[in-house]
């Protein structure tokens, strides 16, 4: 889950790092596209220089061919190319002489290279002087001194190196504009990769954020949707603790009531009898007849322990409700525990120890194999079903022996378990009577105080479910107690 601290300092992390990457980026390849920039224009600098100092040679080489083909057919126009060559060779020398020094040209080589161009021009020029004037002989012989030659030898090696220099210039420069080139697009393209990845991260992260308050928002719409039938929920437990909480304040009343009633009673039957012995007691022997004597008799012997007879009983009546009502109101404060249980093992324990009583009826219980598991309080299962399955074989009916059958499945956030019995059987009339405290149906032929059922409801309902029952006289009964499956969501919504 992203919450809002974190969405609020991751987005603007991301846009920040987004444009601290973008900046980056963008000074990266602007100095890379700066080097390539350089690296392009020198090797085109160079290429260039290549190019006028390779013209520079052919003038000088069209100079000596118009000059040996004067020398040679003695016609004019042979001295064309010369002529042009001589006027360009000067322009050209200096035009290149200045970025020959920018490439690493020292400059006595390029001194060397003008006083050998100009060597070699002015030998040309006596050579077509003389051919002109007519001295043949003379023009020949400088050409045959071969100075020309030399010169023009050392000219060619000196363009050699020159060639060789820019040749390698344009090449370096070239490679570093292709390694600039290749490392601006390596450039470009992990910048886009990583703003890629950092505009899907920052999609990701609103994305979530908005998936989560939308399923928020969900949320809070359905909260609000229940919140009416939770209230309504609420107020129904309520009313039905409030209207059992009253139906136990008079019946604890009544029944707590009808024990004093009887000691008063015979409390004042006590004091009756005691007035006829004082009577009696007062009188002189010579007063007293047969029917005083015979009423003081009685009164010693007949009512007064009849009546303290009367009270003792009504006494221990009241002291034993009185601890049922403490024994069942501790039962309701206990902490309940919830563990991992499996019904159908609890289910097992619970018929073990009542087993000596099911063989006394030659009763039999069958527990379904596939019951559920359940996170619930374990000593408040053992109750409820312990009270129930009792029940079942103390009510059992008189012509058959017991048969309990105990089934359950899984409903929505509830388990219901049924417990059935082919018993004696309910009343319609007493199906809820029979689980109000000190409230019994059918027949009193058994011990019991009528606190069973009470009990198993009201742990039932702290365990987040119910107790219902269904029943036909003469034919069993079955319980359905529905019990939530997690008490731990019980605890949570404060229900218990």
């Amino acid at each position: 889950m992203i919450g809002r601290s974190v969405f609020s300092r991751t987005v603007p992390l991301i846009l920040f790092a987004g444009a601290v990457l973008l900046l980056g980026l963008v000074l990266t390849s602007l100095r890379f596209a700066y080097d390539a920039r350089e690296n392009s224009q020198q090797a085109l600098e160079a290429s260039r220089l290549n190019a006028r100092a390779l013209l520079l040679y052919n003038l000088v080489q069209d100079a000596e061919t118009s000059q040996r083909g004067y020398l040679l057919a003695g016609e004019e126009k042979y001295l064309s190319p010369f002529k042009r060559a001589e006027a360009l060779v000067r322009l050209q020398f200096l035009s290149i002489s200045g970025d020959m020094l920018k490439v690493g040209i020292s400059g006595t080589t390029i001194d060397r290279l003008k006083s050998l161009i100009e060597t070699k021009i002015s030998e040309m020029k006596n050579t077509v002087a003389l051919k002109t004037a007519g001295r043949d002989a003379e023009a020949l012989a400088i050409v045959q001194a071969d100075a020309g030659k030399v010169a023009m030898d050392e000219i060619h090696h000196i363009m050699t190196r020159i060639d060789a220099i820019t040749g390698n210039i344009g090449f370096q420069k070239r490679r570093a504009l292709s390694k600039a080139t290749e490392w601006l697009m390596i450039t470009i393209a992990g910048g886009a990769v990583l703003l890629v990845v950092l505009v899907g991260g920052a999609i990701w992260v609103i994305f979530s954020h908005t998936v989560q308050l939308e399923e928020a928002r969900k949320a809070l719409t359905h909260q609000n949707e229940t919140l009416e039938v939770r209230i309504g929920q609420r107020t129904r437990h309520l009313e039905r603790a409030n209207r059992e909480l009253q139906s136990y304040a008079y019946i604890v009343g009544h029944d707590l009531r009808a024990p004093l009633v009887n000691i008063m009673g015979f409390t004042s039957e006590l004091e009756r009898a005691s007035a006829i012995f004082a009577d009696y007691v007062k009188k002189p022997e010579g007063e007293r007849d047969a029917l005083i004597e015979k009423q003081a008799g009685e009164a010693v012997n007949v009512d007064i322990p009849e009546a303290l007879g009367f009270i003792r009983s009504s006494m221990k009546r009241m002291d034993d409700l009185i601890n049922e009502i403490l024994r069942l109101a501790r039962a309701g404060s206990r902490q309940l525990v919830a563990e991992r249980l499996s019904l159908a093992d609890l289910l097992s324990e619970t018929v073990a120890n009542l087993q000596h009583r099911l063989d006394e009826t030659n009763a039999r219980v069958e527990i379904a194999p596939d019951l559920p598991h359940i996170s619930s309080d374990r000593l408040a299962l053992q109750q409820i079903f312990g009270n129930l399955l009792d029940n079942a074989v103390k009510y059992a009916h008189a012509t058959r022996p017991p048969v309990i059958r105990v089934t359950g499945a899984i409903a929505g956030d509830q388990v219901v378990i049924d417990v059935s019995d082919n018993g004696r059987g309910i009343a319609e009339r007493d199906l809820e009577r029979i689980f109000e405290l000190f409230r019994r149906s059918g027949s009193q032929d058994r011990p019991g105080e009528g606190i069973g059922l009470a009990h198993v409801r009201a742990l039932v309902r702290r365990l987040g479910g119910d107790v219902l029952v269904k029943s036909t006289l003469g034919e069993g009964t079955t319980f359905f107690v529905s019990l939530a499956t997690d008490l731990r969501f019980v605890k949570d919504r404060g229900e218990q």
